[in-house]
């Protein structure tokens, strides 16, 4: 392919009310350009040309692969539930997807892409609603999504530029039960290649900044029932912030000072790039953090001279962090014990996660996805963890508790993100894929935890095994069968027989 040819491909054509005739409408021209791009972006694909700035990363099936893909299907597939309901793929100019997060009710998905772009997509059939925030230039990825507990439709996303916006959510009337076969909802395409210059204005007005630094926001996570935010910074500061004044309580970061002097080992702070940050769901004043300094600290925002505890031993390097109860999770960048689990009430490690049914690969873990499957109907004790990496080349459903994987979804590329809700599972990564799968325990597949409620007791029918009492006057030495019936136990007023009493 000529050089010429290659970038006529991107030629795009504008058009206005002066050059197209009155016969054609405008959404007969957005749709014939719309094909044109597809057409184009495809045969560049067929021809392998090297396309500039490109996105993703993708690997191309060997015979090793394929091998593994049927040994895979035949594992986890086969006479199960377990199925891939949708995988989107999407164009290169919307760039990779960093972050994910479900909706509380599970009808929408908030999506955050590598270009700075956020989008909304359909729970169960991942088409996209709207486009909150448009593509930024030069490109700020989307780190971190973290939906308001206690504000209705509204989401929090840590950029890259330093602000952490505040994204309302639009209603929109969507199904997940029985969703429509073909709809419009918006024009999402239109809306997402509109691409935001530095410095300008957005024209998105669901996307707004709510607090802003110099150094990069790599993670959020809003605290229950306070009204407090925690955001973890770039230059290895966190900081709490008052969501009603939007000013900072109080700030984390260790000095450079204390750092010289003070070893590492008893510094009650980051001195690492925070990239994953947790509030707790059930404690309104505890979160959790992993930095770059292969450390994990749970934080009490109470205690305004440092962390309450300390945990070493992980090399987290992306948002790979979750809380459930008295446990967390923690995914990290190694090639071998990836997955930790460690005990907040104890103040220890359980156990480095060893997979016993996957054989070591040369390509390790190497996690960058960890999050625990949120449902409510069957994990609810957090038996089940969702892992993904770069090693693996696929999202793991690990049974925490005997150590096995319960089920494998392959994928192209490495997962950087991951998020659920009931049985479906949302993931995606550096391949062009937005992949939703639907995964169910199986050993409760029929069954789902039911609420402990104490049947109200019958006086009038006694337990099984009671004493039937009668009268002294009955004869107990009569031919008639005066065992009481357990079925259909009759009250001790009813066996009494009236005797005539004798002058």
């Amino acid at each position: 392919m000529s050089k010429s040819q290659d970038y006529s491909s991107y030629k795009v054509t504008t058009y206005s009310r002066y050059n197209i005739s009155e016969s054609t409408s405008d959404i007969q021209v957005f749709v014939n350009e719309f094909r044109e791009r597809i057409e184009n972006d495809l045969r560049r694909n067929e021809d392998h040309a090297k396309i500039p700035f490109s996105s993703f990363a993708q690997k191309r099936l060997s015979i090793s692969d394929i091998a593994w893909l049927q040994d895979n299907t035949e594992r986890f597939f086969k006479d199960t539930e377990n199925k891939t309901l949708i995988e989107d793929h999407y164009l290169s100019e919307c760039g990779f997807i960093c972050s994910m997060v479900y909706a509380p009710d599970g009808e929408t998905i908030i999506v955050g892409h590598s270009t700075g772009m956020v989008q909304m997509r359909h729970g169960s059939t991942g088409t996209v609603l709207c486009t909150l925030r448009n593509i930024q230039f030069p490109p700020k990825p989307v780190h971190a999504l973290e939906y308001s507990p206690f504000e209705p439709n509204v989401c929090y996303a840590a950029c890259i530029d330093g602000a952490v916006y505040r994204i309302e959510i639009p209603q929109i009337d969507t199904s997940i039960e029985d969703p429509p076969g073909f709809c419009i909802k918006a024009d999402p395409m239109v809306e997402s290649l509109n691409m935001q210059f530095y410095g300008s204005p957005g024209t998105s007005l669901y996307a707004t900044p709510f607090v802003t630094q110099r150094c990069a926001a790599l993670s959020v996570g809003v605290l229950a029932e306070c009204q407090k935010m925690a955001v973890g910074y770039s230059d290895t500061s966190i900081k709490i912030y008052n969501m009603e004044t939007q000013e900072a309580d109080a700030t984390y970061k260790v000095h450079k000072l204390r750092l010289q002097f003070i070893p590492k080992k008893l510094q009650r702070m980051h001195y690492g790039q925070v990239v994953a940050l947790r509030a707790h769901p059930h404690k309104p004043f505890l979160f959790a953090s992993g930095a770059w300094d292969k450390t994990l600290r749970i934080w009490d925002i109470r205690c305004q001279v440092g962390c309450v505890m300390t945990f070493e031993g992980v090399d987290i390097c992306s948002d790979a962090i979750d809380l459930n109860r008295e446990h967390l999770i923690a995914g990290s960048w190694m090639p071998t014990d990836g997955v930790s689990v460690w005990d907040l009430a104890a103040r220890k490690l359980i156990s480095f996660v060893k997979v016993q049914n996957r054989r070591p690969d040369v390509d390790g873990e190497y996690v960058y996805a960890c999050r625990y499957w949120r449902s409510y109907d069957y994990n609810r004790k957090g038996k089940y963890a969702l892992v993904g990496g770069s090693g693996t080349n696929s999202l793991e459903v690990i049974n925490l508790h005997n150590r096995y994987i319960t089920c494998s979804y392959p994928c192209q590329g490495t997962i950087l993100a991951v998020s659920s809700y009931q049985e479906r599972i949302a993931f995606a990564g550096t391949s062009s894929a937005f992949t939703i799968v639907s995964f169910y325990d199986p050993k409760l597949q029929n069954e789902k935890y039911e609420a402990a409620v104490e049947p109200e007791y019958d006086y009038t029918k006694p337990t099984a095994g009671a004493i039937t009492l009668y009268r002294d006057d009955e004869s107990m030495h009569s031919s008639t069968d005066q065992t009481p019936d357990t079925d259909m136990p009759e009250s001790p007023s009813s066996t009494e027989t009236d005797t005539p009493k004798t002058s």
